[in-house]
């Protein structure tokens, strides 16, 4: 109940919902993790280190579609390199204009690594080209859906 109030910056300066690591490691971790995420657009790793990078993948795009002075510092505090960010506000901010939130999904893979038994997880974002599944569509295209299905 201690996190309840607080967001994902807060967390990341004070203390760590999972801890992998000692602190000072642990957010240096999460950040270039973060850029891979932007550039890659996806990832493999293991489980509890998707859920934790979630958070930040979200957040980061929610703040970069805010644009202001304030917030691109914020985005640039967490996005250590210039093509990620470049990345963020070319093509991830026009992509996500009309989805609010829900930017990422996790997939558990149901295996586990071999030399540490580790289960693994890929973490993507949604909606971008060439995904397999396609996330549920949000805006007009929502009420276009759910008018064709029950109409």
């Amino acid at each position: 109940t201690r996190f309840l109030a607080k967001g994902a910056r807060s967390k990341g300066r004070r203390a760590y919902f999972r801890k992998f690591m000692p602190a000072h490691k642990q957010w240096a971790l999460m950040k270039n993790m973060l850029n891979d995420l932007v550039k890659e657009q996806r990832i493999e790793t293991t489980l509890p280190k998707a859920k934790e990078l979630q958070q930040y993948a979200e957040e980061v795009v929610f703040l970069a579609k805010k644009n202001t002075p304030y917030h691109d510092g914020l985005v640039e505090s967490m996005l250590t390199s210039p093509e990620s960010r470049r990345i963020l506000y070319e093509r991830m901010v026009p992509r996500y204009i009309d989805r609010a939130f829900h930017f990422t999904r996790i997939l558990n893979q149901f295996r586990y690594r071999e030399r540490d038994t580790a289960p693994m997880a890929m973490i993507e974002y949604v909606d971008r080209p060439g995904e397999l599944r396609p996330a549920n569509p949000v805006g007009a295209a929502r009420d276009q859906l759910v008018a064709y299905e029950f109409l």
